[in-house]
């Protein structure tokens, strides 16, 4: 009796040694075997924010400038308008008025009244002058060869000009070798010149014995030069007033944005001189984008990020791409409502870079993945995969497996790999080192977690 109560505590005792043993050999194995989270591996389209810098720029200009006759000049007596301002048609850019206009016309005026005083002092001296029908046409043949003798002349000046342009000299009358399609216009043209002046040569020429006597015609000569003196000044005067008018306030043609502003407070300016320049009517300002250095496809179309510091983003899109003049890639961005209400007008944008962020869209699904799951460098990356086996007395574990990907993209949080990994246990967020074929668990509380 006393040996079967002694047997039955030894096997009591070793079944409780038994269970202790059990029970401290799956705690060391849950305190020594790395915790892993199973990453959520899914079919997309990969999505990527990059971080650039753009600018306003203006695609398209136009100049502004004010038709100013020969021989007068503007002063500027205010500037309204400033690079970047949106105007509407007939906004007033400039204010001006015709340099030393008073004085001009004084002057003018002297020489009109001269000039009329000389005519009539001529007209009533030669008063009697009247003229016969052959006398006439001299006349005219005598102007008609003088014209065409200025225009052979101005003809042969411009062949000069152009033929210096090209480092060439004429070689006689003759065109010289190589000269190019300017040069042989302006050649034709002083030939054509020529044959005309030959022509009202010969005219004049035939009506040599209808000539009008010297004293008379020098007298004609004069009268006309006067009259012409007095149509140029009267013309000159006119120009001087109209110009004081019109130039007083000087508009935008139409709506659109200053680009620049050439002149400042008490410049002059002529004709040529360039006032400002504005978008052409309907041409709209972009934020350019410089796309040196990215590798991903930027179309029309693709999504920009507008980053401001009192409003947070506002979205645009990619209007046009292209390359600088110095052959760097670009992204022309559209400025919105929601960019202009995030980042203020277009003045406010010129002064300084803006930081934009640049949404990029596969145009295939793949299998994208965070990017912590993804490890190695290089063309040698992989990820860990759990892996169940079962042991020896029929339990089962999980091992880690090396899997090796195709990296098709990245950014700081998901990678597009090539393979499928939508049905794999993709390994990430372990608590201490990984070793292939080594034993993970999943985090305890978590779906399909070991107990």
């Amino acid at each position: 009796m006393k040996m079967k109560k002694f047997a039955l505590r030894g096997l009591l005792i070793l079944a409780i040694v038994v269970a202790l043993c059990m029970f401290f050999s799956g705690t060391v194995r849950t305190l020594t075997t790395p915790k892993v989270r199973f990453a959520q591996a899914k079919n997309g389209k990969f999505e990527q924010e990059i971080e650039l810098k753009g600018k306003v720029v203006f695609p398209e200009s136009e100049e502004i400038r004010v038709p100013v006759p020969e021989d007068l000049s503007l002063t500027i007596t205010q500037v309204k308008a400033a690079a970047g301002d949106q105007v509407k048609a007939g906004a007033v850019l400039l204010k001006a008025r015709v340099t030393d206009a008073e004085k001009t016309l004084e002057t003018l005026k002297k020489d009109y009244d001269t000039a009329q005083k000389e005519l009539r002092s001529l007209e009533k001296k030669n008063g009697e002058i009247r003229l016969t029908r052959n006398e006439e046409i001299w006349q005219e043949a005598w102007l008609e060869e003088e014209k065409a003798r200025e225009n052979e002349r101005s003809a042969w000046v411009a062949l000069r000009v152009s033929l210096l342009r090209e480092n060439l000299e004429m070689q006689g009358e003759t065109l010289p070798e190589g000269a190019g399609e300017e040069s042989r216009n302006a050649y034709q043209a002083w030939q054509t010149a020529g044959e005309a002046l030959k022509r009202a040569e010969d005219r004049l020429k035939a009506m040599e014995r209808y000539a009008i006597p010297e004293e008379t015609w020098t007298s004609l000569r004069q009268m006309e030069e006067y009259r012409e003196k007095l149509q140029k000044t009267e013309e000159q005067m006119t120009a001087v007033q109209v110009l004081s008018q019109t130039a007083e306030t000087i508009p935008a043609p139409h709506a659109g944005y200053v680009i620049e502003v050439k002149v400042e407070k008490g410049a002059t300016a002529d004709g040529d001189t360039v006032l400002a320049r504005m978008t052409p009517d309907g041409v709209a300002p972009v934020i350019r984008l410089d796309l040196t250095g990215i590798k991903q496809s930027v179309n029309q179309g693709t999504t920009v990020i507008v980053d401001s510091d009192s409003w947070g983003g506002a979205s645009t899109k990619v209007v046009s791409t292209g390359l600088d003049s110095e052959g760097h890639p670009y992204a022309d961005a559209a400025i919105t409502e929601d960019v202009r209400y995030a980042l203020g007008s277009v003045s406010n944008m010129m002064k300084g870079d803006i930081k934009a962020r640049l949404v990029t869209k596969s145009q295939e699904a793949t299998c994208l993945v965070p990017a912590a799951a993804v490890r190695g460098s290089g063309d040698s990356r992989y990820v860990l995969v759990g892996e169940t086996e079962s042991s020896a007395f029929g339990g089962s574990r999980m091992i880690a497996k090396k899997m090796s990907v195709t990296v098709l993209a990245e950014s700081g949080s998901t990678v597009s790999v090539a393979e499928d990994l939508t049905w794999q246990k993709v390994l990430y967020m372990e608590d201490r080192a990984l070793t292939e074929g080594g034993p993970v668990m999943q985090y305890t509380g978590e779906s399909g977690a070991s107990k």
